[in-house]
């Protein structure tokens, strides 16, 4: 039998009431309590807020996080524990907690702390994220510029995500429908996983090196190496703030290992989907 991985749902996944068809669930309903203890009313907002509400940076990434965890005990019930785990951006964090790396609680604050940094920096630095569908990687490459827009997410073969400064959102777009393909601006509120969130990448380093992190139970994939976790967990973690997302090349490095299962924990099946496209 070929061995299974979960993949940890990222921002742009979350719509309103995701989790509510678990919430119940023992580990869930403590994994909801504590959340609720240190931000009260985050588990309200998850279960009844809006999209709009959602897509704030400050509200999406802590809500991502639970629902992912919450998906993931109740599929790991299920299926049983998976032979590797990897998170898409905002889902690396709860597939570390899930591998038992942080505990529940020290997670839930690296989230909150992750959120607070980056819902700042979109006031700091006003962009947007811009899946590029149609065309290879190589070919999106080719139509940043390394200033205005950057490459942030490698998908699939026919599907990159490019970090872009509101000002260049026009341009850009006319850039790639030039070049044959379609421009989808996602659902998140902000350009990520760029240079440009290099200062609150190493703040949240710092943050980071005051938490206790354990060997993982199970193999953790990072989006910045497409490897699993090894060395320095907390640098790898601060530096995918501000480096793009190497799914694609993670897909592949755990289907040389054997992966033959892929099942999705969070809202969605976004990242199946990915899978499943190449």
């Amino acid at each position: 039998m070929g061995r299974i991985a979960f993949l940890f749902a990222g921002q742009g996944a979350q719509v309103p009431g995701m989790a509510s068809d678990v919430k119940d669930a023992p580990k869930v309903r403590k994994l909801f309590e504590m959340a609720d203890a240190v931000r009260p009313g985050v588990v309200e907002k998850m279960l009844s807020g809006t999209q709009e509400e959602l897509n704030r940076t400050i509200l999406t990434q802590p809500t991502m996080f639970l629902a992912d965890l919450a998906y993931a005990y109740v599929k790991e019930e299920e299926l049983g524990t998976p032979d590797c785990v990897c998170g898409f951006s905002v889902g690396e964090v709860p597939a570390l907690c899930f591998a038992g790396v942080l505990s529940e609680e020290d997670a839930f604050r690296t989230i909150v702390k992750r959120a607070e940094l980056m819902e700042a920096y979109t006031e700091r630095v006003k962009g947007c994220m811009i899946a590029v569908i149609g065309l290879a990687p190589e070919a999106v490459e080719a139509l940043c510029d390394g200033e205005n827009t950057h490459l942030a997410n490698y998908n699939g073969s026919k599907q990159t995500v490019v970090a872009c400064k509101l000002s260049a959102e026009e341009e850009f777009t006319a850039k790639v429908k030039a070049a044959g393909g379609r421009a989808m601006k996602l659902r998140v509120s902000g350009m990520f996983h760029c240079p440009e969130l290099a200062p609150e990448a190493a703040e949240f380093e710092k943050f980071l090196r005051t938490l206790d992190m354990k060997a993982p139970r199970t193999d953790v994939y990072a989006n910045l190496t497409a490897k699993p976790y090894e060395g320095d967990f907390a640098a790898t973690l601060a530096k995918q703030m501000c480096s793009p997302v190497r799914f694609t090349a993670t897909v592949a490095a755990m289907k040389a290992r054997g992966v033959e299962e892929f099942v999705e924990v969070g809202p969605g099946k976004v990242l199946t989907g990915l899978v499943q496209r190449g």
